[in-house]
């Protein structure tokens, strides 16, 4: 822009000159033409004035010689005088000469005669033109004649006669002569002044109307060079400041190399003064070596800026120096608009460059983790082309069609793996495994595990990174897959064995117990005191074990998945007080009070065999391991999400350390000396998962013990698994915690979660930097929370998903929800509340990177 504006100022500047030239051209001209016309006038004015001036002294003398010829004739009246003769033929011979001149001479030398119209005609000049002929003729014809001739007499009176008659003639020529003269000069007196009057207004011409204009342009011409002028001046000034001010070190050179300037911040990092520099070259004051240097090809052929890494020296190069100190520096390097010689401009890096090094260092220590693992690991790029890899990589996959190369797109590798016939399933082809393949990859979801054709297992574990690339890891789990295979193996095979057993265990307990009543109740043959003993101990004995065996049936059904529950609408508070009439009679042996609280009227959808069994379970376990004269409190209440009992007892309570092991099946967490087999919790929660319900506890030592089995409310029972197999992870132990205020700090919030679900999300929280976890049941205390607080997210189960958007609806700048779920459907993916879903079981990963995310 400025280079525009310079070249608009020196072209109008050029057309001012050339105006100016142009108009001072012709302005001379015109003046060059009046002078010339002036000194034409003036010329032939002064031959007229000169002839004129002739004209009158040859009049005068004209006139004074008559006079002395007519004197002369007097005398010579009087006596005769041979001198006097001789004056008066002198006298006539001049007179005749002049008047000669004044006729026949006139046009040569610009002699004219005088004209009068008031000069009678006797007297016009032709009149005395032929009077002085005859007076001539008179004089010449006395002078000839002799003295005492008798013409001479008459001739000499005849001669001052008419000497007395011309000479009145005469003065009146020589007065037109003198009058004419005047004329001319007065005519000449006009010429001038006009002739001055024409230059003056010439003059006032050019200066008006053509110099001030220009006079005016010059000025404005000059008052723009003064204005760019500052202007430079204060670019230069403000240039200066920033080379003096920057912290970028910047210095030029001349086209032969040598330095032209350099501000403070290049002297200082080239540890010279600024002075010093200047004059020397920059081979080798600054780059020790001329080969391959940018500055040198700038200064070759000007091309466009240039940016390099390179080393410049510190400090005065000493040239008996092994090798002079040099620091890194990106400098670029910028031709010069006239082509005089570049700019360079510089920076230390030497701290990105002790970066980039240690950089370095931890790249190869992560190349060489990587290459010293047993597994197999690649590495994908966003545009999913393969950047790294390790050994193991290379050696389990050699495809035969091409190598493994650094950029090959992981379509293409497993396309070679699949003509390869590394995998079983792509011996024929295998279009229907690639598709499925690369699905998998493009999801990255987690770990699968594939057989190979040579009868091994390999684990392929996948993770989508930051940048969108991918990380594939392949892990050899042969051992591990038999090992596993051979555990389910014996794993179906004890639980075939378990209702083998107790199916044959059963028909003959089932004979023993029915002869055991019938000898207790047999009239005819009436048992003493201690056969009736007897036969009671075998009833109490063979109903516990009657129970154990429909406990063990009733866990292999479930785990099999060949249990089935019938979901009906079902009052709860009857059910309820159908199990506390029978659970009563336990409770008065020791000394317990039941009390039943909450709403009277609450309708669920369950199985009443097996919500019968839920309830007679945990109430007995409130009683047998409370403490004597204790109490069990039994609440029924609604929650946003269906209907919550809460069976809680006054025990000893459950320590922390015990709390995982608590749903565990055979397991009586230390208590060897209390009734059962440890499977009856294991049982409860797995029925109350069937039936689509939830089942945690909380628990204080020495305070006491509460169950809480959440289950759907009448009407919703579409929500509960489809299927006996897609059972909920186990729930784990809930500390209970105080209320807390909403913290001002962001939060993500917890709602309705199982206490699995929940312990491994406060895992995940801790991982996030000052963001705190809060975790909740109340919707009206959720709402709170929202509009106090900064919340980042909010976590909650699908179960309570559709009581949470019936209480809570989504209002604008509220934090998006991520629903857990088991396997969430299309139509529930479709939800546009519900941005997020998250697969259950919670993987740790996944739900660390998503909460990153969204907080960040």
């Amino acid at each position: 822009m400025y280079e525009y504006r310079e070249e608009d100022r020196q072209g109008y500047s050029q057309s001012i000159v050339d105006q100016l030239g142009r108009r001072s051209f012709w302005i001379f001209t015109l003046l060059a033409l009046v002078a010339i016309a002036a000194y034409a006038i003036f010329e032939s004015q002064t031959a007229s004035d000169r002839a004129g001036a002739a004209e009158i002294n040859l009049a005068g003398r004209r006139r004074m010689l008559s006079q002395h010829i007519g004197l002369l004739a007097s005398q010579l009246l009087h006596r005769n005088a041979p001198q006097e003769t001789q004056q008066l033929a002198d006298a006539i011979n001049d007179m005749a000469q002049i008047h000669d001149m004044l006729l026949r001479d006139a046009r040569g030398h610009g002699f004219h005669n005088p004209e009068d119209e008031e000069i009678d005609n006797p007297l016009t000049p032709a009149a005395v033109i032929a009077e002085m002929q005859h007076f001539l003729s008179l004089g010449q014809k006395l002078a000839t004649t002799p003295y005492d001739s008798p013409e001479y007499r008459p001739l000499a009176e005849e001669l001052v006669a008419l000497s007395l008659q011309v000479l009145p003639d005469l003065d009146r020529l020589v007065g037109l002569y003198q009058a004419q003269s005047e004329q001319r000069t007065d005519a000449l007196r006009f010429l001038q002044a006009c002739a001055l009057v024409a230059a003056l207004c010439l003059l006032a011409f050019s200066g008006l109307g053509i110099l001030r204009p220009l006079i005016r342009q010059v000025r404005h011409a000059l008052e723009e060079q003064e204005k760019s002028e500052t202007a430079l001046r204060h670019a230069i000034e403000e240039n200066r400041l920033i080379l003096e001010t920057t912290d970028e070190g910047m210095f030029g050179i001349d086209r032969n190399g040598y330095i032209r300037f350099a501000n403070r911040a290049a002297a200082t990092m080239l540890g010279r003064d600024a002075s010093s520099l200047v004059g020397r070259h920059h081979h080798p004051e600054i780059i020790t070596s001329s080969t391959g240097c940018p500055i040198c090809r700038m200064l070759a052929s000007a091309g466009p800026t240039r940016v390099s890494d390179g080393w410049f020296n510190h400090g005065i190069p000493q040239p008996n120096a092994a090798e002079p100190i040099t620091f890194p520096v990106e400098y670029s390097v910028a031709a010069r608009p006239d082509g005089e010689g570049t700019i360079i401009s510089f920076r230390d890096i030497a701290d990105r460059h002790a970066a980039e090094i240690k950089l370095q260092r931890f790249q190869q220590r992560l190349v060489d983790a990587i290459e010293a693992m047993d597994d197999a690991f690649a590495l994908f790029d966003g545009e999913d082309r393969l950047i790294l890899h390790n050994l193991r990589f290379a050696e389990l996959f050699s495809p035969e069609s091409s190598t493994i190369r650094i950029g090959m797109s992981f379509s293409e590798f497993i396309h070679d793996i699949a003509v390869q016939g590394l995998y079983p399933q792509t011996t024929d082809g295998g279009n229907d495994w690639l598709a499925t393949r690369m699905e998998m990859h493009r999801q990255a979801a987690g770990s699968s595990e594939i057989p190979l054709a040579n009868g091994s297992w390999l684990r392929i574990t996948e993770r989508h990174t930051r940048e969108g690339g991918t990380v594939v890891i392949w892990s050899d789990v042969s051992n591990l897959k038999r090992a596993l295979i051979a555990a389910d193996q014996g794993s179906q095979a004890k639980s075939e064995f378990l209702a083998r057993m107790s199916h044959e265990l059963r028909t003959p307990l089932n004979a023993i117990l029915g002869f055991a009543r019938v000898l207790e109740k047999d009239a005819a043959s009436p048992l003493n005191d201690a056969q009736q003993e007897y036969v009671h101990h075998i009833l109490h004995g063979g109903q516990h074990l009657l129970g154990l065996i429909n406990e063990i049936l009733d866990l292999s059904a479930i785990e099999s998945g060949k249990l089935k529950v019938e979901i009906e609408d079902i009052d709860l508070p009857s059910v309820l007080h159908e199990c506390l009439a029978l659970i009563k009679p336990l409770a008065s042996n020791r000394e317990i009070t039941l009390k039943i609280s909450g709403s009277e009227s609450a309708t669920v959808a369950a199985d009443r065999k097996r919500l019968k069994q839920v309830l007679l379970n945990l109430l007995s376990n409130a009683i047998k391991y409370n403490r004597h004269g204790g109490e069990v409190q039994v609440n029924i209440g609604a929650t946003p999400s269906g209907i919550r009992l809460d069976i809680s007892d006054t025990g000893q309570g459950i320590p922390p350390e015990l709390a995982q092991r608590v749903f565990q099946p055979f397991d009586r967490l230390g208590l060897e000396n209390s009734e059962g087999t440890g499977i009856g919790l294991a049982i409860t929660r797995r029925l109350v998962e069937l039936m689509g319900g939830s089942i945690c506890f909380e628990s204080t030592v020495n305070i006491g013990t509460t169950f809480r089995v959440e289950l759907v409310p009448a009407g919703q029972q579409g929500l509960a698994p489809a299927d006996e197999s897609q059972t909920a992870p186990p729930a784990q132990f809930l500390t209970r915690q105080p209320e807390l205020a909403a913290p001002a700090a962001p939060c993500l919030l917890a709602f309705g979660l199982s206490a699995e679900d929940a312990q491994l999300l406060r895992l995940v929280a801790s991982t996030l930097r000052e963001v705190r976890l809060i975790e909740s049941d109340d919707a009206a205390a959720v709402q709170s929370i929202l509009d106090e607080s900064p919340c980042r997210a909010i976590i909650i189960d699908e179960t309570r998903l559709p009581a949470w958007l019936a209480a809570v609806p989504p209002k604008d700048g509220w934090p998006p929800l991520i629903a857990l779920s088991i396997a969430p459907t299309e139509a529930m993916k479709q939800i546009d509340s519900v941005p997020y879903w998250q697969l259950k079981p919670i993987k740790s990963r996944e739900m660390a990177r998503l909460l990153r995310e969204i907080v960040r």
